[in-house]
């Protein structure tokens, strides 16, 4: 396929041309958005995107996603300096590209925990309970796996399969986290999950299949849909209290594309930072900034939860570990039969469980496997035979913020997730017992024959006052930033239920932005569920 910066069948796009709707945004959301809103062919669709088409050879290469941080496919944000862990600021990749993340995500599919939406329930986000949801996750994937769940779904553009590719160390992790007492449940997805598993991936033939595989190439080969890559969306058009299109900045010229209806899929960072450009946002906040005020909407932005992850190290008398995975036998094996080490996903296994008594049974706790020693947060290649577990509080207390800079809308946003802060200290109990538990899954057989000692953070440390300072150098997050534009009931909800923006007509929001809280788990599936939930209300109301 010839890419342009525009990529039509038309090969350009008219500015004086009304779409239907204009979506912003090609990340999991914008690409379920695109193929869905188009299926149909009553409408027109423009969709926007800041990167370019996913070129690199390391998006297609499933352990090769860290070689794309901080590249040019990589939004490469920094956190605000983080209070509870001396004030160090976090890296924070998000994709730049046709695809967005899910082209340099760890492939992990998880439908996500139903306690998750019946708590959304409770948070006034009406609907969408754990019984109205199940059954998108299932028509959306298509499971490749053996038979014997009668909950997965067998049809769906989102090809799911076992990795087959997984580490020998992966599989004794698994083996000890169940013996240790985790449980021994075979599936995980449809499920209360509760024990460990070899994680699930988005695959295909030993190759990544990301949202854009699975959705945004077959749109694309459809008459009624349009992309503009390479344009930076820097705000909302509105007129009389109605969206009417999107101006974007494509190098050193701006342009403005119109629309019956817009849709926000810009992410956790994107949607609330456009809102504000755009006049929809703290009204004190825009008036500083020299900002119109078309709504004052004090919650855009606010609510910021991410999943902090605290690396536990450990060397390995074993060879099987992805140190060797620029090997030249490795690079042979996977350019030959898409085999081996650089077919796996990297993060290769989990496991969930509740450590700390709270008021839902339900987990609080991911235990991350990988079969590598993690560094600097993954911008050092391992330098030794390890193993890592990743202990991430998948329930957490803390919210922080996502705050307007300034009104350049190049300037990125400042990011404060607010890591840690909960005044009750829960989030930092439950990550310190998260460690102790990583401790005695390694120690416990048969991973504890491999386990050679704990490089980091060192078996002395054992306080919860160590543990807090070693995490003021190695704490990060799992980089799943939500609930920056909360749904609710209530007026201060930045969209209702459907996902429509409060105050404001024809606009809507449907990514990871308007989840009421942080999902346990990794959210792809549940970003890619809530755009197609909403790809069928904005038809419904445009068409009528």
């Amino acid at each position: 396929m010839r890419w342009l910066h525009i990529i039509s069948r038309r090969g350009h796009v008219s500015t004086g041309e009304i779409f239907d709707v204009i979506v912003v945004g090609a990340g999991t959301a914008g690409c379920v958005l695109a193929e869905r809103l188009t299926n149909s062919g009553k409408l027109r669709v423009l969709l926007i995107e800041a990167g370019g088409p996913p070129t690199s050879s390391f998006v297609s290469i499933p352990a090769g996603f860290t070689k794309l941080f901080k590249g040019e496919q990589d939004w490469n944000f920094e956190t605000e300096p983080q209070a509870a862990i001396s004030g160090r600021k976090i890296y924070t990749p998000r994709g730049k590209m046709l695809g967005g993340s899910s082209n340099m995500n760890a492939m992990m599919h998880q439908w996500c925990h139903p306690a998750d939406f019946d708590g959304w329930v409770d948070e006034g986000a009406t609907g969408w309970g754990w019984s109205e949801v199940a059954s998108v996750f299932r028509e959306q994937e298509r499971w490749l796996g053996e038979d014997g769940d009668a909950d997965r779904g067998r049809n769906g553009p989102m090809l799911i399969a076992p990795n087959r590719h997984a580490r020998s160390l992966t599989r004794l992790f698994v083996d000890a986290a169940r013996r240790a007492g985790l449980g021994e449940e075979a599936q995980y997805n449809g499920h209360a999950y509760q024990g460990a598993w070899v994680a699930e991936l988005a695959h295909k033939a030993g190759r990544r299949f990301s949202a854009y595989h699975a959705y945004l190439e077959p749109a694309m080969r459809r008459a009624s849909l349009e992309v503009v890559s390479g344009a930076h969306a820097t705000k909302i058009d509105v007129d009389g209290g109605r969206a009417t299109g999107v101006s974007v900045r494509r190098g050193a010229h701006d342009q403005t594309f119109a629309a019956r209806a817009v849709v926000l899929a810009a992410g956790a960072y994107g949607s609330p930072q456009l809102l504000m450009l755009s006049g929809i946002g703290p009204a004190a906040v825009l008036e500083r900034l020299g900002l119109p005020v078309h709504v004052d909407a004090p919650e855009v932005g606010e609510n910021l939860q991410d999943h902090p992850v605290l690396p536990v190290v450990y060397r390995t008398r074993s060879r099987d570990t992805l140190k060797s995975a620029e090997s030249p036998l490795e690079l042979l094996r996977y350019l030959l039969f898409k085999r081996g080490m650089l077919a796996s996903g990297g993060v290769e296994g989990f496991a969930f469980t509740q450590v700390r008594p709270g008021p839902v049974a339900a987990p609080d706790i991911e235990l991350l496997f990988l079969p590598f020693e993690a560094r600097r947060e993954f911008l050092e290649p391992p330098q030794q035979h390890a193993f890592s577990l990743g202990p991430a509080v998948v329930a957490p207390r803390s919210r922080g913020r996502l705050m307007l800079r300034s009104p350049d809308p190049l300037i990125p946003p400042a990011i404060d997730p607010g890591l840690l802060s909960d005044p009750d200290g829960i989030d930092a109990s439950v990550l310190w017992e998260g460690v102790r538990l990583s401790r005695r899954i390694a120690a416990t057989s048969p991973l504890a024959e491999w386990n050679t000692g704990e490089l980091r953070p060192g078996a002395s440390v054992q306080s919860d006052r160590e543990l807090l300072d070693y995490a003021s150098t190695e704490l990060q997050t799992v980089y799943h930033p939500t609930s920056t534009c909360r749904m609710g009931s209530d007026a201060r909800a930045v969209v209702d239920p459907k996902l429509r923006v409060r105050g404001i007509d024809g606009l809507w929001i449907a990514d990871a932005s308007v989840m009421p809280s942080v999902p346990r788990g990794h959210p792809n599936a549940v970003v890619a569920m809530i755009a197609g939930r909403a790809a069928g209300w904005i038809e419904e109301a445009i068409v009528a």
